[in-house]
């Protein structure tokens, strides 16, 4: 199988995480720099089902914490 796509988000100097979409899978791997090397520190992998669940409650909990952020 090939990577439908892959995505790199930067958190900062020397971390990061890389995403990669599958046909059945979306796996997100926490990059550090460690000694001038990139090095995988944790992989998630989630499957359709779990990308569906998340996906249906996307904007209720973004919402959430909005609401949240707004009265602190």
């Amino acid at each position: 199988m090939d990577i439908l796509r892959e995505e790199y988000i930067g958190l900062g100097p020397g971390k990061g995480m890389k995403i990669q979409l599958w046909p059945n899978r979306l796996v997100m791997q926490r990059m550090e720099k460690k000694e001038g090397k990139w090095e995988k520190t944790q992989d998630i992998v989630l499957n359709i089902r779990v990308l569906e669940f998340i996906a249906a409650r996307m904007p209720a909990w973004i919402s959430m914490m909005d609401e949240k952020k707004d009265k602190e």
